[in-house]
C-alpha cells in the first residue's frame, strides 16, 4: 500500500510552522543557552530540513523525464 500523497500546500504550511519553531528555539537558546535548547534547535532544524527536502522532491519530480527502461 502506498502512503497518501500530501499536497504541496500542506507541505508549505508545515515549512512555515517548522521555520517559526526553529526561530523560537534559536531565540530561546540565545537568551538561555542550555543543552535542552540546543536539542530543541537541532530537532526543529531537522524537521525543517525534512520538509524542505520533501517539497524539493515533490516539485522537481514532475519536471524530471521518465526513467529509461533498461533493455
Amino acid at each position: 500500500m502506498t502512503p497518501p500523497v500530501v499536497p504541496v500546500s500542506e507541505i508549505d504550511r508545515g515549512i512555515v510552522e517548522a521555520h517559526r519553531d526553529l526561530g523560537a528555539a534559536r531565540s530561546t537558546f540565545a537568551q538561555f543557552p542550555s543543552s535542552a535548547a540546543i536539542t530543541a534547535c537541532q530537532a526543529a532544524e531537522a524537521r525543517l530540513d525534512e520538509l524542505l527536502d520533501l517539497r524539493f522532491d515533490r516539485t522537481t519530480a514532475s519536471s524530471r523525464p521518465p526513467a529509461a527502461s533498461a533493455a
